[in-house]
């Protein structure tokens, strides 16, 4: 009976009984015919299947392909409604389900399969986000998973964020100040926070906020400040109609805020904060900070040394200031110096660094010994330098001991704050650019081009490790971080200004945001011109999703650069 279907166990004995054995020899005389059991094989091997070894084909002889049993295509049959299981061949039909096309160029897909899948199983969710910053990035992050890959920020105006830590999980990220000055026209009404370079807490929890305002010739005069805020993020108010007030408004020189540090109340000396500028003047503002004028304390630079600050901490132990010196502007070599600063009675020391190559931030660790942010080889010649890296520095040797503490590949590119939070986590915020100032040759083509993040850095592992806590697009160019509790506040400047470019107008005009797309270098074609028709595409199709999806009361400048 192995040639005959298992179907004739389910009908009467009387319908195929009388049956010819299927091989044996017809009897003379009778009539061929296909025995029951035979004609209802073929229907079995299509229905349940037999394992015969015979495959099942459908459609041309030359193009068929094989396929199983309609009983087995029918118990697989949800997963042609999953995007990450369905056949390649239905992911238009089902992508067609969530209003979505596959963009192509001249007939041909230019997704690839993995980023079809991808888009057509995320694209639901991010539809309920529509018109807020948070669908608008993944939109765009579900987009650039293609080969160039730009990295594609929206820089909505907020300029202090606050980072709720979570281990195990990706951190939350939230506006903690979004509203800057008010102004009409080029008549500024309200000053405001704008671009906030630097971020420090008090002992109260409040925030000082270094501002580097509006580049100078700029149409509206927003000059560099600096803001208090209450831990929740609301300025120091001032006049009839209250308006925010920023710190020391008419200290003259007090340009260019850089870093802000907070030395605790200590022999008889109340809390004081530390406001020190790029050429390295160092001012004073004691409690109540309120109506108290900037104090100069000294001028950190020399009589034919360049300067750069670019960081300053307190050292918890001894009340001490220590400031971090690039010693020249880029694109010049650095020459890094660390400045210990004791304000009463003054006294100001250098210590220079060997181990550095391009110094970003610092930190006091426990026990006393500096963390330092080093984004390493600004112009690097190859993967082997791009790269950044974290540093201990021992004070207790003669000389200083320096030491590179994660291995040449690490996730790091220009880490420019450390912060530790009130459970003892160390995190690292990296704004994921090399070289980190924009370049004079082409601003937004770099050797390293990633999403700015936030990591936590694990220093107990051998070697130190570092993960991720922040999705893409948080950030737009994060420069400060400060831990208050167990919570971060990142002050983001926005993407500097270049040549021809004036990426500023999203903090000053309500209802404008700006949208800058970088582009890894290695990741784009060398034929010149196959490079301008994947900028050119890439370009124009987060053109096109910004258009269609940003909130419809808004209006949007783009910053890049297109060959």
């Amino acid at each position: 009976m192995g040639d005959v279907s298992g179907y004739l166990a389910y009908l009467p004995p009387v319908l195929w009984r009388d049956d010819p054995v299927p091989g044996a020899p017809a009897q003379p005389g009778a009539e061929a015919r296909l025995a029951l059991g035979a004609m209802l094989r073929i229907f079995e091997k299509v229905a349940t299947g037999i394992p015969d070894g015979v495959p099942l084909l459908h459609g041309d002889p030359e193009t068929a392909h094989e396929h199983q049993a309609l009983t087995a295509e029918i118990a697989e049959l949800h997963r042609l409604f999953d995007p990450w299981t369905t056949p390649a061949q239905f992911l238009p039909w089902l992508a067609s389900w969530v209003a979505l096309e596959f963009p192509t160029l001249q007939g041909r897909p230019l997704w690839e399969e993995y980023q079809r899948r991808k888009v057509t199983a995320e694209i639901a969710q991010i539809y309920r986000l529509r018109g807020r910053k948070a669908g608008l990035n993944q939109y765009l992050e579900l987009y650039a998973v293609g080969t160039a890959r730009p990295r594609v920020c929206v820089d909505d105006g907020t300029r202090l964020l606050g980072v709720v830590p979570r281990p195990g999980h990706l951190c939350e990220v939230t506006a903690l100040v979004s509203q800057g000055p008010v102004v009409t026209g080029a008549q500024v009404r309200s000053e405001g926070l704008t671009r906030p370079w630097c971020v420090a807490a008090g002992a109260d929890g409040g925030l000082f906020v270094g501002d580097v305002g509006l580049p100078d010739g700029a149409p509206v005069p927003l000059p560099s400040r600096v803001w208090h805020l209450d831990a929740a993020g609301r300025y120091d108010l001032a006049g009839t109609p209250s308006r925010p007030a920023p710190l020391a408004p008419d200290t003259p020189n007090l340009k260019d805020v850089m870093a802000i540090a907070v030395r605790p109340a200590r022999d008889a000396a109340a809390e004081t904060a530390y406001v020190l500028t790029r050429t390295g003047r160092l001012f004073a503002v004691p409690a109540p900070f309120r109506g108290v004028p900037a104090t100069p304390v000294t001028t950190l630079s020399t009589t034919g040394t360049p300067v750069w600050m670019v960081a300053m901490t307190v050292d918890p132990a001894t009340g001490d200031l220590l400031v971090l010196d690039r010693g020249g502007r880029p694109p010049q070599p650095a020459v890094p110096v660390i400045i210990t600063v004791r304000p009463n009675p003054l006294a100001v020391t250098r210590t220079k660094l060997t181990s550095v190559a391009e110094p970003l931030s610092l930190a006091v660790d426990a026990g006393g010994t500096l963390l330092l942010g080093d984004g390493g080889e600004q112009e690097p010649s190859g993967p082997q330098q791009f790269a950044g890296n974290l540093l201990r520095i021992d004070r207790r040797t003669t000389p200083w001991t320096e030491t590179k503490l994660l291995p040449a590949a690490n996730p790091l590119v220009a880490p420019t704050a450390i912060a530790r939070t009130r459970d003892g986590t160390t995190y690292v915020l990296d704004v994921g650019l090399k070289p980190l100032s924009p370049s004079v040759t082409d601003p937004f083509i770099c050797p390293v081009a990633e999403h700015a993040a936030v990591h936590a850095l694990d220093l107990r592992a051998s070697p130190p490790t570092l993960v991720r806590t922040t999705r893409p697009g948080e950030f737009v160019y994060p420069t400060g971080m400060v831990a208050v509790g167990d919570r971060l506040v990142v002050s983001d400047p926005g993407q500097p200004e270049v040549a021809g470019l004036e990426p500023y107008w999203g903090r000053v005009r309500p209802f404008q945001f700006d949208v800058s797309i970088h582009f890894t270098d290695s990741r784009l074609p060398a034929d010149l011109d196959d490079r301008k028709r994947v900028l050119d595409q890439a370009v124009g199709n987060i053109s096109s999703i910004v258009t269609e999806q940003k909130p419809a009361h808004t209006v949007w400048t783009l910053s890049t650069s297109i060959l």
